[in-house]
């Protein structure tokens, strides 16, 4: 699984690789915070993209796992409510810990976040991403839980997670 953490606000696009074990995720500051809504639509509109850019690559596209995605979303919220954002929480888990958590089995797990105004910018910042790139064409995996939970004025938090 890579770990790399992308942060997409506006036209202006962070990449940061895993950070050093002493800190595992960044802070979380939005400059406006709201009430964290869950945006169905636009986590949908990530697969569709997903999927998109699959089928230009000739690769199967995946498809929507319900378990997968709330795991997603649950993700996002936590991210959301303890103010961190990172691959890993602040007291350490993963992808894997958390699918483990859930009883999920899986043999590949990926994980891609961004931070950003909206689902097209937050794809087209990953797609530009060559480990987030990799997560979205990777052959291997054929299910997908995505994510979309805005925190804040202009701030959504999208979670990708693909399993085979």
């Amino acid at each position: 699984m890579k770990f790399l953490g992308l942060i997409a606000l506006g036209s202006l696009v962070f990449i940061a690789a895993a950070p050093p074990v002493e800190s595992p995720y960044e802070p979380l500051v939005i400059a406006h915070p709201q009430p964290i809504v869950i945006a169905a639509d636009e986590a949908l509109g990530l697969v569709t993209d997903v999927n998109l850019v699959r089928m230009k690559h000739a690769i199967a596209p995946v498809t929507v796992d319900r378990e997968l995605s709330n795991a997603a979303v649950a993700y996002a919220r936590d991210m959301a409510i303890r103010k961190f954002f990172g691959h890993f929480s602040p007291d350490g888990r993963s992808l894997p810990d958390r699918l483990a958590t859930i009883e999920y089995q899986w043999t590949v797990a990926e994980e891609n976040i961004a931070l950003s105004a909206n689902e097209r910018d937050a794809n087209e910042a990953l797609l530009k991403s060559p480990d987030h790139r990799a997560n979205i064409l990777d052959p291997r995996v054929q299910k997908i839980g995505t994510a979309a939970v805005h925190v804040g004025v202009g701030a959504t938090i999208y979670v990708e997670e693909f399993v085979l």
